[in-house]
């Protein structure tokens, strides 16, 4: 699409539709093809090029200084985009491979219109080259493919763009010791088990934070100590054990009727004097002592 003519802001607005580019790129784009100058007279820029500061630019689009930057070093690389910087005055922006902005400068077409002008023409190219773009060469994940093809033989991770994003990955876990290629050829054998082609690279930071050590020993927590039992010292439950405490109804009764009812009360009576305690616990001591006698059964 070069021409000598200066294409409308609708043709500019096909054009970045059809075009593949970042959000912040089209919004920088809009607002340039939307303030060319026609005459040579609209804010003091010649024909086919459009005006703004950086702080303009930042203003209007409502985006950062750096993605500004960025945007445009983008648009350089679609549409050709140029810049003439001047150090007190709005900056020249035009689309080299969208048009010929030189084919319609007004000094070549008519000298009256120079003079018109809020600014004069050497005033509007006057200045230093733009310089490189100080973000260009970042390191951040931006730039790292999003997805990774998974292959039945990883190869060295050392050769893709990935050894950085592992070794990040891994600071901090337990993966810390790990080496950064054993991740990576587990990684791929985990997918490759899944049947799985291509991996979201947020998968490979997952895989690296959750991954342990092969060969991890972890001490056995100690068995609780079982407390000590402590031996009977009552003489009165030590003489109930030969007696069942369940059967105690059925051994009153027996022992009643072998030895007679008074006999039974002395005995409870001598072991209640003698060891004190309740009368329950004297039956039963007296049960038991009467099953060791082989007075009656247990």
């Amino acid at each position: 699409m070069t021409t000598s003519t200066i294409p409308h802001s609708g043709d500019f607005m096909r054009l970045f539709a059809r075009t593949p580019m970042t959000g912040a790129a089209l919004r920088i784009a809009a607002a340039l093809a939307g303030y060319i100058s026609y005459d040579g007279k609209f804010r003091g820029a010649p024909r086919g090029y459009a005006a703004f500061t950086m702080k303009e630019l930042q203003t209007m689009t409502g985006i950062s200084g750096r993605t500004v930057r960025c945007a445009l070093d983008e648009l350089a690389h679609l549409f050709g985009l140029t810049i003439q910087r001047r150090h007190h005055d709005r900056h020249l922006f035009t689309f080299s491979r969208v048009y010929d902005a030189d084919a319609n400068d007004v000094a070549a077409a008519d000298p009256a219109l120079v003079e018109d002008a809020d600014i004069s023409l050497e005033k509007r190219v006057t200045g230093s080259p733009p310089p490189p773009s100080l973000y260009s060469g970042t390191k951040s994940n931006n730039d790292t493919p999003s997805s990774i093809q998974i292959l039945e033989g990883a190869g060295s991770v050392y050769e893709t763009p990935f050894a950085e994003i592992i070794e990040d990955a891994k600071k901090g876990t337990e993966a810390a010791g790990m080496d950064t290629q054993f991740l990576w050829k587990g990684f791929h054998m985990l997918n490759v088990r899944n049947d799985r082609a291509i991996a979201p690279l947020s998968w490979l930071v997952a895989f690296v934070r959750k991954a342990k050590p092969t060969f991890q020993h972890r001490p056995e927590a100690p068995a609780p100590e079982a407390a000590p039992t402590l031996a009977c010292t009552d003489a009165v439950q030590l003489m109930a054990r030969a007696a069942p405490f369940t059967n105690r109804v059925f051994h009153e009764n027996d022992l009643r009727r072998v030895i007679g009812p008074d006999a039974y009360e002395q005995r409870v009576a001598a072991i209640q004097s003698t060891y004190g305690g309740t009368r329950f616990a004297a039956q039963l001591a007296v049960h038991g002592q009467a099953v060791k006698a082989g007075t009656i059964t247990r």
